[in-house]
């Protein structure tokens, strides 16, 4: 064999000792941002910080499960700076990533701003022509086909996680909490996992993975996701109960959730100060996720009951005559002194009278 032909089998044989690029595993740091005391931009009811972080949540399990799915997907190691409402300040979120050798930076966010016309998506890179980049471009490219809203494009920032990261890094803008349309989708837990499921894709896209979506297992317990508003806004710190039993209070936002849930019927109830208790039915299938929505009504504060007395108290004796009218106002007080005023006026006369007989008796 001569030596071209012997570097061509040890290439070959390398090549396929080699494990491929989509099984390789990728640490993938997720930023939700703000948290803790830094709600980040509010309207609409709601806080950008509760957002971020659900988006990012489900982001995490769907790269978990895309890395136990054996049907395909990418391999992957997801961290996230922050995984409940706390405040991390922004360059400890980049000293993380890079505490943990990380491959990627995905930080997630929501726009504000002071017109409520501004709306849209948009991503951020450090630079133009890198790596991250080419992440970003895909992240935005996956969110406009996912929600639809107005495409702002692909921008640099000097943003302090674009720039202390030492990985390549991304930082997207799901859209406008300040415009009602906008917040519909960010209000919504259905369009929160429609967003993470736009990251898997491209972050999947960015290593040279077949885009796949992992699949539920079809068995097994669900889960109850639901918002309760009254009108258009949230209520917080209602309180959910799910068959009698288990208990959740809403956040901010006026969302709640119960995991590992028996597929079937159940009931929620729900209350709170100053509105009536609803009791809803809710269908829960097996390995999935139900949504809900549920609004409150105020508790009507007009009554029925019997209108205070001057004491604070109420009496159904108004001080009055049958029949007689009520007054405009403080009615059993004004009769009162006016009838005051009455035998005031008589009692001078009886006087004189009794004197007058009193002296003819004397006569």
């Amino acid at each position: 064999m001569n030596r071209t032909a012997l570097l061509s089998v040890m290439t070959a044989l390398v090549c396929a000792a080699a494990p491929a690029a989509s099984a390789q595993t990728r640490t993938i740091v997720i930023d939700p941002g703000h948290g803790g005391g830094d709600p980040g931009g509010t309207g609409n009811g709601l806080q950008e910080k509760n957002i971020v972080l659900d988006v990012g949540l489900r982001f995490k399990q769907l790269l978990d499960a895309d890395t136990d799915d054996p049907g395909g997907g990418g391999s992957w190691r997801a961290l996230m700076t922050r995984d409940d409402d706390t405040f991390v300040s922004l360059s400890a979120r980049a000293a993380f990533a890079n505490a943990e050798d990380a491959d990627r930076f995905m930080s997630i966010h929501s726009n504000a701003f002071g017109s409520s016309q501004a709306n849209g998506t948009e991503t951020f890179s450090f630079r133009e022509g890198t790596t991250g980049a080419n992440m970003r471009n895909l992240v935005q490219q996956e969110m406009i086909a996912a929600w639809g809203r107005t495409n702002r494009g692909n921008k640099t920032a000097n943003f302090a996680v674009l720039r202390e990261t030492a990985m390549p890094a991304e930082l997207h803008e799901l859209a406008f909490i300040t415009n009602a349309g906008d917040a519909a989708f960010l209000a919504s837990p259905t369009q929160r996992q429609i967003a993470a499921q736009a990251h898997l894709r491209a972050i999947q896209r960015h290593f040279g993975v077949e885009p796949f979506m992992p699949s539920s297992t079809g068995d097994g317990p669900g889960q109850v996701v639901g918002r309760v508003i009254a009108g258009k806004a949230p209520v917080a710190g209602a309180l959910v109960v799910l068959d009698e039993a288990q208990q959740a209070t809403t956040d901010e936002d006026g969302g709640f959730t119960f995991d590992e849930v028996e597929p079937g019927s159940h009931s929620l109830a729900v209350s709170a100060d100053g509105f009536d208790e609803v009791v809803v039915e809710i269908q829960v299938g097996a390995g999935a996720a139900s949504e809900t929505e549920i609004e409150l009504t105020p508790i009507d504060a007009s009554g029925d009951g019997d209108e205070p007395d001057d004491d604070g108290g109420a009496s159904d004796d108004d001080g009055l005559e049958p029949g007689e009218p009520d007054g405009s106002e403080s009615g059993c007080a004004v009769r009162t002194a006016s009838r005051s005023g009455a035998l005031g006026g008589l009692l001078p006369l009886a006087l004189g009278l009794a004197v007058l007989l009193v002296r003819r008796r004397r006569d």
